[in-house]
């Protein structure tokens, strides 16, 4: 009889660690993303949450999560049969934040007024027109079908697809819009891993101003000790720093620890050991844009200016009104991940680049910028710049080499092609990539304007 009761107690045991060490961790992951991703789409972006649960969070295992939203304290708490609970808190203007191990209460908060310095001659300018000055009423209907393609589903009972929005500017003129039933123009869209472009548009200013050389090495004081203090801001904004990471989102990995699983964000990228020498391996980390960004917080004598800065030196100045690109709990831009706005304004940015930078007649961005983020990073195989997607390596076979892109999580894109004038924005969730075929879409709209 003893023999059977501590073979059940073994057998209790191995199942409890394994539950512990393999499956625990995932229900965190789990529980870290719908309080998350609920937080903002309601708080940030104005959805219904039963909107959310169908559309936002049914999808693998996310849809496991039981999520309680509290409007009073603009709250979200999600958790897996009652497990692993995590709650991320409304903010304010800078959105929400998961609140993991400190006190809800020391999550940082702007302290001041957020004032938006609003320009109708700025907030109109994509408003349509009914004659398109560079069309014929043939190449409009064309383009207009092309665009339809985005929402057309084989199967609409099981979309794949879920565009919500897409837009086509040519020429600096709209030409082209369309959104899906429940969105609009006014509607904040997330960008996910496009907000990765913005970070590195920030961190360009200093670059522009004199303040950051990204030829110098980065200088992070937990770095002096070991051989990342080789790495410079160049190898970064190439995705060359030679940092350990895993770029994974079905299992347990780096990105997803950061994302859901901490309160510094950046400063958690920031403890990656190296595991290649600089500017010797290419690869995709949300981590390395966090370290950008957190890293830029001491270029500021405060946080709320660190806050308020890409948004007054850069994005405000285009009219990108909409966009919130959010925090994590101790105040550092999430910088790789969670920007938030309207499909015109993910447009703006796109057209303030094939313009060199320049819009109005002023040079926001320099133009030897504008240039570098089209270069390919070394070892990338030409389908990487500077923390920009490139054609170069042919990702796009059928589309011009000279198309570079500002790219996201579910099939989000700011497309930018200098040798047609074009700018395309899709926002939307695609869970499975090859379910959007965006090389077919996009020489459809290019063929319907030529």
């Amino acid at each position: 009889m003893k023999k059977i009761l501590y073979t059940l107690l073994a057998l209790v045991i191995i199942l409890a660690t394994a539950f512990y060490f393999l499956v625990y961790p995932k229900l965190i992951i789990v529980s870290g993303y719908a309080a998350k991703n609920m937080c903002s789409c309601v708080f940030v972006a104005g959805m219904k949450p039963d909107k959310v649960r169908q559309e936002d969070l049914n999808f693998d295992i996310i849809g496991l999560a039981d999520v309680l939203v509290d409007s009073v304290r603009k709250s979200v708490t999600a958790s897996v049969f009652g497990l692993a609970p995590k709650t991320a808190y409304y903010l304010g203007p800078t959105g929400c934040a998961l609140v993991n191990r400190m006190p809800a209460q020391a999550a940082y908060r702007y302290r001041g007024n957020w004032h938006i310095p609003y320009y109708d001659s700025l907030a109109n300018w994509f408003e349509y027109i009914d004659t398109i000055e560079y069309l014929s009423s043939a190449q409009q209907q064309r383009l207009q079908a092309a665009v339809a393609r985005a929402f057309e589903e084989d199967d609409p009972q099981q979309p794949r697809k879920n565009t919500r929005a897409a837009l086509v500017l040519y020429k600096g003129q709209l030409v082209a819009e369309q959104y899906a039933p429940g969105f609009d123009k006014d509607s904040r869209l997330m960008g996910w891993s496009m907000t990765k472009s913005l970070t590195a548009s920030a961190l360009s200013l200093l670059i522009k101003n004199g303040r950051l050389d990204p030829d110098a090495p980065t200088g992070i004081a937990a770095w002096q000790q070991d051989e990342r203090q080789q790495i410079t801001w160049k190898h970064l904004l190439h995705m060359n720093s030679g940092l350990r990471w895993q770029e994974v989102y079905d299992q347990v990995s780096d990105a997803v620890i950061m994302l859901f699983d901490s309160d510094s964000i950046g400063a958690y990228a920031m403890q990656m050991p190296s595991e290649y020498r600089p500017n010797t391996h290419w690869e995709y980390s949300s981590g390395t844009t966090n370290i950008l960004a957190t890293a830029m917080r001491r270029y500021f004598p405060d946080n709320d200016s660190y806050v308020r800065f890409p948004y007054d030196s850069l994005f405000y100045r285009i009219g990108m009104y909409s966009l919130v690109i959010e925090t994590d709990a101790s105040g550092a831009f999430v910088g790789s991940s969670y920007g938030w706005a309207t499909a015109r304004d993910w447009a703006r940015i796109g057209q303030l680049y094939l313009q060199q930078g320049n819009w109005a007649g002023e040079q926001l961005l320099d133009s030897a910028w504008v240039d570098f983020v089209q270069q390919p990073a070394p070892n990338a195989q030409g389908i990487y710049g500077g923390h920009f997607w490139l054609n170069q390596g042919g990702r796009f076979p059928d589309l011009p080499a000279d198309l570079y892109s500002l790219d996201g999580f579910q099939g989000q894109k700011v497309f930018i092609i200098p040798s047609k004038e074009l700018v395309f924005v899709r926002l939307g969730l695609t869970y499975h990539e090859p379910d959007f075929d965006f090389n077919e879409w996009v020489k459809g709209i290019i063929d319907a304007v030529e």
